[in-house]
């Protein structure tokens, strides 16, 4: 228990400041030894309750928002995501997903389903059998491999460069289709195309018969917090459906990162004023 009270003595400190502080800020307002206060943000971050920049500062993430929204009786990612992946939905005729990091996962937690649902005749595991087994359908906390699906490739583009350089360190990666990307150098190429374009494609490398695009949610220092997408059977995908289906994501994703770095900002500065 005295290590529990310890790392929330950390995340109050961080959530007092309001503003990104570094390690040795963080262990000299607790009185607490460097080594022991990263071993805690390093947990924080990997559930999304603590962010870091680019400057290795540390600050509040969005999970913490999600935990206030809890308190007050909200469950799930909020009313704008929702409204987002409808209007996603609505203007692609797709289905469309917001991913989260959880646990050192990318994770499905707002899904809007295509209107007449995806077909599972069309939307195939990958059929290699001593491989890992793709879904046949698109489901809620289902976690997203982020080197075989746009969502994953979306986010991990727009991560720090250690935090990239750890996960290629795992490569070879399992593979899901003959085009999964398997291995680390191929990642980090498709991961700078990702960066260049603004989006990522998942072109059959998680489902033999699905194509599907994503953006990522960024905060005020670029690094992605989520990603959105949509998903469509291979058959249905044409370059230019591709294509209006590239800049309807990226501005849903646009308007997340907007809305939601608002919201973080009003309720801090609510939680100071109170």
């Amino acid at each position: 228990m005295k290590s529990l009270s310890r790392a929330l003595m950390v995340l109050n400190e961080l959530s007092r400041c309001g503003r990104p502080l570094t390690l040795s800020d963080i262990a000299g307002a607790v009185d607490l030894h460097k080594s022991t206060v990263h071993r805690m943000l390093a947990t924080f971050v990997e559930h999304g309750l603590v962010r870091r920049d680019e400057a290795n500062r540390y600050v509040v993430g969005l999970g913490a928002l999600e935990l206030a929204r809890a308190a007050q009786g909200q469950a799930g990612p909020g009313p704008l995501v929702e409204a987002t992946l409808s209007k996603l939905r609505d203007s692609t005729g797709l289905a469309a997903v917001y991913a989260q990091p959880r646990g050192g996962q990318l994770i499905c937690t707002a899904l809007a389903e295509r209107r007449r649902g995806i077909d599972p005749s069309v939307v195939r595991p990958g059929a290699m059998p001593a491989r890992p087994p793709a879904p046949t359908t698109l489901s809620m906390h289902i976690a997203f491999p982020m080197h075989a699906t746009a969502v994953g490739k979306a986010y991990l583009a727009h991560r720090p460069r250690a935090e990239v350089d750890r996960f290629t360190s795992r490569a070879p990666f399992p593979g899901y289709t003959p085009r999964t990307i398997t291995d680390a150098y191929a990642l980090l190429r498709s991961l700078a195309r990702t960066r260049d374009r603004g989006f990522a494609v998942d072109d059959r490398e998680y489902a033999v018969d699905l194509r599907s695009i994503s953006a990522p949610v960024l905060d005020h220092d670029g690094l992605a917090i989520a990603a959105v997408g949509v998903a469509a059977p291979a058959r249905l995908s044409r370059p230019d459906d591709l294509r209006r289906f590239a800049a309807a994501v990226t501005a849903g994703a646009d308007e997340l990162g907007e809305g939601l770095l608002h919201g973080a900002r009003t309720d801090a500065l609510a939680g100071r004023s109170a």
